[in-house]
């Protein structure tokens, strides 16, 4: 079984030079596209911001505006009720004709509204800014309206008008008069800047474009189809957990919903081999919500490659959504998790291999050592190997690292004759450490991978 595995892994990661060469010239290439990519997202991060701002704009116009003339009077509010209505064209074209339609008396056949298109009246009728006069009460008291914007049947304020009714969200009953409670308050019904503003971030708002990823690469350490594995899939167990992710994901409509269920939360860090990070939520949510364009970002901070990864996919930075719950990215976690599981299993009846595997299919994407150090499996498998003692890390970084090129060379990684010769080492010392026999010819382990 296991010398099956490290037969894959090697024919896996052996490349030719002539496509090796050719993967240099694609991804330089896909670097380019992506650096376009990077800017045009940016200016949509940009555009994005001031909708959202437009919109709280709106709302807070409409709360206090005391006239139906001091709302449309102002371009950036009507801006959103045009744009929210689908009349953005009237307010770039011709807003004087835009107010018109919405400042229309729909009793009147002849009014902007009644003779204008579906969508203008429409849009008329949802405002209802064209009504006129005063408002009273079912009491028969005269609404008013304060300097704060607040209607009023106390004989207080301002003089209201009708046209506002909707927008403050008055309940008018057929007969024109505004209901009231038996508080003798004014009744409230809905929020229609609140539907407003939402309508307007909607249609607004842009996705950021997708970047272009690099081929997947040929996972070297599992065998999928084959009867082992497909059996240790369909286990009750990760079945269970299985059909948990899949059946509550859906349901996850924020990052609040996602980090209060830890039940998912263990199983998407497991995914990424991060499950003993489970009881971190503050500070895995904190890595989920970077913003990976910035390279202080905590996401980017991170030595340990897991992390940045499981940003990425996530990609919660821009919407404050998790973007987790497509079909393509619910198949992509559920993947991950059964194969993370059956390394896991693995590695139970033989500790070390899985290690052993990792490091065989990542060392070679290794360029700095200080790298080694920030991944818990590369520098558990560099260490042992070297016999480098686990005190080391209690030493500043710059000094482990000056300890460990003394012993490695992450230069020869490009080597795969150098990259077996460690990981034998590290069997041999695993084995010898398990075993307590120093310096053992780490016949078991090393036999597995043979």
């Amino acid at each position: 079984m296991f010398k099956k595995l490290q037969k894959l892994a090697e024919q896996n990661t052996a490349k030719s030079a002539d496509a090796a060469r050719n993967d240099e010239i694609n991804a330089a290439m896909r670097d380019v596209r992506n650096s376009s990519t990077r800017v045009r997202n940016a200016q949509i991060k940009t555009d994005n911001a001031q909708v959202v701002n437009d919109a709280l704009y709106f709302r807070n116009r409409a709360a206090t505006a005391q006239t139906v003339d001091e709302l449309l009077n102002d371009d950036r509010a009507l801006k959103v009720i045009a744009r929210a209505t689908g009349l953005g064209d009237l307010y770039l074209f011709n807003r004087d004709r835009l107010r018109d339609v919405l400042k229309s008396d729909l009793n009147d056949p002849n009014s902007a509204a009644r003779q204008g298109s579906v969508k203008e009246l429409e849009a008329a009728r949802k405002f209802d800014f064209g009504r006129a006069g005063g408002v009273l009460d079912a009491n028969g008291n005269a609404l008013t309206i304060d300097g704060q914007g607040v209607v009023r049947n106390d004989g207080t304020g301002n003089p209201f008008e009708a046209g506002l009714s909707k927008l403050k969200n008055l309940v008018i009953t057929n007969s024109g008069t505004a209901g009231v409670g038996g508080d003798g308050a004014l009744l409230k019904l809905g929020d229609l800047a609140k539907t407003v503003a939402d309508d307007f971030t909607r249609v607004n708002t842009r996705a950021l474009l997708a970047e272009e990823q690099a081929p997947a690469k040929a996972s070297g350490g599992y065998d999928l189809d084959s009867p082992e594995f497909q059996r240790f899939r369909s286990r009750t167990d990760i079945q269970r957990e299985v059909d948990y992710y899949k059946e509550n994901i859906k349901n996850i409509k924020s990052t609040e919903d996602f980090f209060s269920d830890s039940r998912l939360v263990r199983f998407a860090l497991t995914a990424y081999d991060l499950e003993s990070e489970a009881l971190n939520k503050g500070k895995i949510r904190k890595i989920l919500e970077s913003d990976l364009s910035d390279q202080n970002s905590l996401a980017n901070r991170f030595q340990d490659p897991r992390f940045k990864q499981m940003a990425e996919d996530f990609n919660v930075f821009m919407f404050k959504e998790l973007n987790i719950k497509s079909t393509a990215m619910v198949d992509k976690i559920v993947g991950k998790y059964e194969q993370v599981k059956y390394e896991q299993s693995l590695d139970e009846a033989a500790p070390g291999v899985r290690a052993a595997l990792e490091f065989s299919r990542r060392a070679k994407d290794v360029t700095k050592t200080v790298q080694l150090l920030g991944d818990s499996v590369l520098r558990e498998v560099i260490t042992v190997a070297n016999n480098i003692p686990k005190e080391l890390a209690i030493q500043e970084v710059s000094s482990q690292v000056t300890a460990l090129e003394r012993k490695v060379d992450v230069k020869k990684f490009s080597d795969s004759g150098e990259i077996d010769r460690i990981v034998q080492r590290y069997l041999i010392n695993k084995e010898s450490q398990s075993s307590g026999i120093a310096g053992g010819k780490g016949g078991y382990l090393l036999g597995l991978f043979g």
